[in-house]
């Protein structure tokens, strides 16, 4: 038997960077499908293919069919009807557009959307459905749908309205033996959700997903929500479970081998994000004497590259979706008088990016009846930046790629001192004198944090010492002149996701919620750039930020100039 993943496709579809406007080879559900058919040939009675969520949002294409123009059959439903899902586990970015969007989506889509653990708060009964069941060589397959809890922790309140989501863990001890009872010979648990921890050594290498889960010099944490990635504890702690799909960690894992609570091996996999790999877990179901059991289980994953064509029959039924995203996208909405550089080069000093979205989110604060004293975000990916001249959507959704919402929050010194000194965790420890030959060399090799949980701030005058170890990196905090007590409090403009705890970043979650947006945060960056046109970089630069050693002057002088912020020597 054969089960063919995805996850995490967020509305990737055409192997295209709505947001760079540029091809890539190396991501689409359209390439995606060639490599299922292929599958499918090989085996093609006894072949199964899931889903395991955040499939609706992610690119524009997403917000346009999400929020613009909501009437057409969503393009993801018409790709996903093509390749033929068996099923699909929802997503927590399933819930950014509300309940009737996704409503709408499940209505369209050819399978059952699954989530059982998704509930109603009224009552506790199930709000999707639990579970499907399926017959597949004379083999009945179960497949238990789940998703992270901290969906209720990032997503609006509005958005979820009637809703809780519990354990899936203790979710699955339900479900599981009610699948075993209905008569499944295998038990899939197909989760949004992923391991918490990561291995310490290369995550792109097979054999590092194959240590010992219990050797803590092998594994390092996530910096998870509690509870955000239980995977790897619905495998040793749930009696009946063959194969976990899994899938929110935005990781490729071929393989991970774990022992459920009997001892019995329960296999694990995940195919990465964007349609950039396919799962494939191969099951050699043998007759005991009794019932179909899995006898020896085995998975890989396929890569998407330039070897790997668009499927001919996803291209032509989804085209003119990505023709109206791409003329979206492409219209103009504002200008710049220079360019506003992206990437490390506006991570590692106080630059122009970060400060124009610190002025977003302040504006919008402002507009929503809230002065803040300071704001946070941060520089998501290496390609975003503003051009110098004409500034399109694209240009502007590019800097902020993500669906987050504006909150505006109540919070004291302590969680702030806490928050800014997580924050370097970013960082390896530095030798000024022997620094890293790439950028990207001076970033913690273990555990490796994402780039968009190093936070950039305004409001505040702050300095980092990264030849310190961390944990005592802050050198100077400020208000107003002033050092910042922990009793001091602040109103704050802060995505959801961070304000939920998100990153790891949990002190946040001790504050209190003023206010939060309906609009995403980069709907606002477009509206503040087309009613603020020819926008200067240096006039938007505030410089109240400080990194030793002085990072960007050694990567980027001698390429971008001088930047205003940077150490004057």
């Amino acid at each position: 038997m054969t089960l063919l993943q995805t996850s995490d496709l967020h509305t990737n579809i055409f192997p295209w960077d709505y947001f760079s406007g540029k091809p890539d080879a190396k991501r689409g559900l359209a390439k995606v499908s060639t490599l299922v058919k292929k599958a499918r040939e090989a085996n093609p009675e006894c072949t199964l293919l899931v889903d395991t969520g955040d499939t609706i949002q992610g690119t524009p294409l997403g917000t346009y069919f999400g929020l613009v123009d909501n009437a057409p059959r969503h393009p993801m439903a018409v790709a996903m009807n093509e390749l033929g899902y068996v099923a699909m586990a929802v997503g927590n970015h399933e819930f950014n557009y509300g309940l009737d969007v996704l409503e709408k989506f499940k209505g369209e889509v050819n399978f059952p959307v699954l989530g059982a653990n998704v509930r109603k708060s009224a009552d506790g009964s199930e709000a999707l459905r639990p579970y499907v069941l399926t017959d597949v060589c004379d083999v009945k397959v179960g497949i238990l749908g789940l998703v992270t809890p901290g969906v209720a922790t990032w997503e609006r309140a509005e958005n979820i309205r009637g809703l809780r989501f519990d354990d899936p863990v203790e979710t699955a001890r339900t479900y599981v033996p009610k699948l075993r009872a209905a008569g499944a010979d295998v038990v899939v648990v197909a989760i949004h959700g992923g391991p918490d921890k990561q291995p310490t050594g290369s995550a792109s290498n097979p054999a590092s997903w194959l240590a010992d889960y219990a050797d803590g010099s092998k594994w390092a944490d996530r910096g998870n929500l509690p509870g955000e990635n239980p995977a790897v504890q619905l495998a040793q702690s749930v009696s009946g479970i063959d194969v976990l799909l899994t899938g929110h960690t935005h990781q490729p894992i071929p393989k991970m081998l774990l022992k459920n609570p009997e001892g019995r091996e329960v296999l694990l996999t995940q195919p990465n994000r964007w349609g950039s790999h396919l799962a494939d877990v191969q099951l050699n179901v043998t007759w005991n004497g009794e019932r179909w059991v899995v006898a020896a289980h085995d998975s890989k994953l396929h890569v998407v590259d330039e070897q790997v064509a668009a499927d001919e029959a996803v291209t032509r039924l989804t085209q003119p979706y990505h023709d109206t995203t791409v003329t979206y996208v492409n219209q103009k909405i504002g200008t710049t008088s220079a360019t506003f550089p992206g990437g490390f080069a506006a991570r590692y000093v106080d630059s122009p990016l970060a400060d124009l979205l610190n002025i977003v989110q302040a504006n919008a604060a402002r507009e929503a009846g809230f002065d803040v004293d300071l704001s946070v975000t941060a520089i998501f990916t290496n390609d975003g930046a503003l051009p110098a001249g004409d500034v399109t959507l694209r240009d502007a959704y590019s800097i902020y790629i993500y669906d987050n919402t504006l909150y505006v929050m109540e919070i004291n010194g302590s969680i702030l001192r806490r928050a800014l000194e997580m924050n370097t965790l970013y960082f390896a420890t530095l030798d000024a004198n022997n620094l890293p030959p790439k950028p990207e060399g001076a970033k913690a090799a273990s555990p490796v944090v994402a780039d968009y949980n190093w936070d950039l701030y305004s409001g505040i005058d702050y300095g980092y010492d990264l030849t310190k170890p961390a944990g005592s990196r802050l050198t100077h905090l400020r208000f107003k002149g002033a050092e910042v007590r922990d009793d001091q409090t602040f109103v704050i403009a802060i995505n959801n996701y961070r304000a939920g705890g998100g990153g790891g970043y949990s002190m946040f979650k001790e504050g209190r919620v003023l206010w939060t947006s309906a609009d995403g945060v980069r709907d606002y960056v477009a509206r503040y750039m087309q009613s603020h046109q020819n926008l200067s970089p240096d006039a938007v630069n505030t410089c109240n930020f400080s990194l030793a050693p002085d990072l960007y002057t050694s990567y980027f002088g001698a390429t971008l100039g001088a930047a205003k912020c940077a150490p004057r020597k």
